[in-house]
């Protein structure tokens, strides 16, 4: 396998931001950025693909005080955030043109969730906070945008410079098992449950809980997810929630039950297999290393990978508990209350601590969409929320790569709101395989 190709660049500027962001942009477009004066460059007399940063040049990217470390105020709408004539939206204006490494930058650190925010009703950093949802940019994959225009423009300056990598379109399914039967294995709650539902008026599924087999269960939904996985060679992620602190928020049976724990074994075989922290564990993080040992003694493998219940997610706090506890991928980085791309991107990339202003190894793994969000918080019918994840897999297209939807077991049963969903659901896994 040849070694990408390497373009040097010259600037007074060393932070280990501008290093960061210039190694996610060449892995994207397949190039390798060097600076000048590094010692793998040191002393060459001349350099086949040369530019600048900041500095007068033929070849030159304007700079923005982000990317020296310099503290920003990225509240100032009116100067920083731009609509372009061809409708692409850049921040991190500078008066020779916008900075698109320090815009990139600005996406991926998750520059704003460390700024002083209205936390919603979960303690989580809302879509509605951020620029990219005030702005009406957060259903468009802007990084990539921004990473290609930088791509072109290296072309146009080196015409022999090899082209870009392309990224094939690649649909991933991810679950979150909060709860693998409605009905049974609930012990007290499950009774409490029933006797709730038929007290509430429902008397159906109240009369359900006590009669319907378990294969039958509403929330057993792997036997129809696997066939359908299988149908279109898709390779799924699962997330389990293992918590023993049995809150409001933490619903899971415990003890696991055996029925529960074949299943986690089964599916650990074909399938990635990761931890779903518990809600509780966001206030007790030594909660975190206890459920991963309980899902790595299940499935008799170590688990690197991770997603939050209900996507509490606070920075750097979160991502640095991961990290103290084994986990390596997260899959977290998506809204609650919205749809899109909460950093800007589909692509993995590695985390940036911006207090300690390092890279770290822990890869983040955005997703686009979650099922919550498409029925309850925007309240779409099964049509409209499918037209949603198909615009934003439009809006991807050109660009390739993940495109990754967060979905429950839970969320195909009438019974509970979903009527409809199910068949929605097999449409869009038809179409997101087909692309």
């Amino acid at each position: 396998m040849s070694s990408p190709p390497e373009i040097t660049i010259q600037t007074a500027i060393r932070h280990p931001r501008l290093r960061y962001v210039l190694r996610v942009v060449g892995d994207c477009l397949g190039y390798r950025f060097r600076f000048f004066n590094d010692r793998s460059v040191f002393g060459h007399t001349e350099t086949r693909y040369l530019i600048t940063y900041g500095e007068s040049g033929r070849h030159n990217f304007p700079a923005h005080p982000l990317l020296s470390g310099k503290p920003y105020d990225f509240s100032r709408e009116g100067d920083d955030f731009k609509h372009s004539p061809d409708g692409g939206v850049t921040i991190c204006q500078t008066p020779e043109g916008p900075d698109l490494l320090a815009a990139i930058f600005f996406c991926l650190s998750r520059y704003e969730e460390y700024q002083d925010f209205t936390p919603d009703a979960y303690d989580r950093f809302s879509a509605s906070e951020s620029h990219a949802y005030r702005l009406g940019y957060l259903d468009r994959p802007v990084v990539r945008e921004w990473t290609a225009a930088i791509g072109r423009r290296l072309v146009e300056w080196f015409p022999d410079l090899p082209a870009p990598t392309t990224h094939p379109f690649e649909f991933r399914p991810t679950y979150d098992i909060d709860l693998l039967w409605a009905y049974h294995y609930r012990g007290w709650r499950g009774f409490a449950s029933g006797v709730r539902d038929l007290l509430s008026g429902h008397l159906a599924r109240g009369l359900a809980r006590f009669t319907v087999k378990a294969a039958e269960d509403p929330y057993q939904t792997l036997p129809f997810l696997e066939n359908l996985h299988r149908e279109f060679g898709l390779k799924p992620t699962y997330f389990w929630l293992l918590s023993s602190r049995l809150i409001n928020h933490d619903t899971n049976p415990f003890p696991i039950p055996p029925a529960q724990k074949e299943w986690m074994v089964r599916l650990s075989r074909t399938s990635t297999t990761g931890i779903h922290p518990s809600y509780a564990s966001n206030d007790q993080p030594a909660l975190v290393e206890v459920e991963k040992q309980r899902l790595e003694s299940i499935i008799g493998r170590p688990v690197s990978d991770s997603r939050q219940h209900f996507l509490k997610l606070r920075m750097p706090e979160t991502y640095r508990k991961l990290l103290n506890n084994g986990i390596r991928s997260d899959h977290t980085m998506g809204y609650g209350d919205a749809v899109g791309w909460r950093a800007g991107t589909n692509l993995p990339f590695p985390w940036y601590d911006l207090d300690v202003e390092k890279e770290t190894r822990l890869t983040v793994h955005p997703f686009a969409a979650m099922d919550v969000t498409l029925c309850k918080y925007l309240d779409l019918t099964p049509p409209q929320a499918e037209a949603t994840v198909q615009k934003l897999a439009t809006a991807l297209e050109p660009y390739g790569g993940p495109f990754i939807l967060l979905w429950h077991n839970s969320s195909f049963s009438p019974a509970y709101g979903w009527a409809g969903w199910r068949a929605m659901y097999e449409r869009l896994v038809a179409y997101l395989s087909a692309k």
